[in-house]
């Protein structure tokens, strides 16, 4: 197995390209979530690493952060992904990296905090109903990472613990 940036081939100086998403969130909608004071400025840092060190373009990074890390973009950012047709399977490296709260649901289920968790939102409802946001457990995350890896490979980095 190759690392980060290189091809897995026999020629060392070919770079594999990098596709990544960067989520930071120092800022939470809901007052019962406390703000963050280095969430993003963290995220920041990692996208300036990709882009200065490893010279990873701009268009292959998708960046969120505070409010516009909800709930919905951050799952529209794996899709993002999905669809670069610029990805292809085994070939590119992919990187997801999140900065922001992390929480535990009933039943100790883990899961990330977008930074609309535990805000109001209309259901689409005829009776004009409303739920509350919530947050993106680890199942559901695995999921979409095995639809990204169906789609692309199983080259998706992950931090090692």
């Amino acid at each position: 197995m190759g690392s980060i940036g290189k091809h897995s081939s026999a020629d060392p100086s070919v770079k594999r390209p990098i596709f990544a998403v960067v989520i930071g969130i120092n800022e939470y909608s809901s007052s019962s979530y406390d703000n963050l004071a280095g969430a993003s400025q963290d995220a920041d840092r990692f996208n300036d690493y990709l882009t200065q060190n490893l010279g990873v373009p701009s268009d292959n990074i998708y960046s969120l952060r505070d409010e516009n890390a909800s709930r919905d973009a951050i799952v529209e950012s794996i899709s993002w992904l999905i669809r670069r047709m610029e990805i292809k399977q085994n070939e590119a490296a992919i990187i997801v990296y999140f900065a922001g709260h992390g929480a535990l649901r009933k039943k100790d289920i883990q899961m990330i905090c977008p930074s609309d968790i535990g805000t109001e939102i209309l259901t689409g409802n005829v009776n004009g109903g409303t739920k509350l946001v919530e947050g993106i457990s680890g199942s559901e995350l695995a999921e979409r990472f095995m639809d990204l890896s169906k789609a692309k490979g199983n080259n998706i980095v992950r931090p090692k613990s």
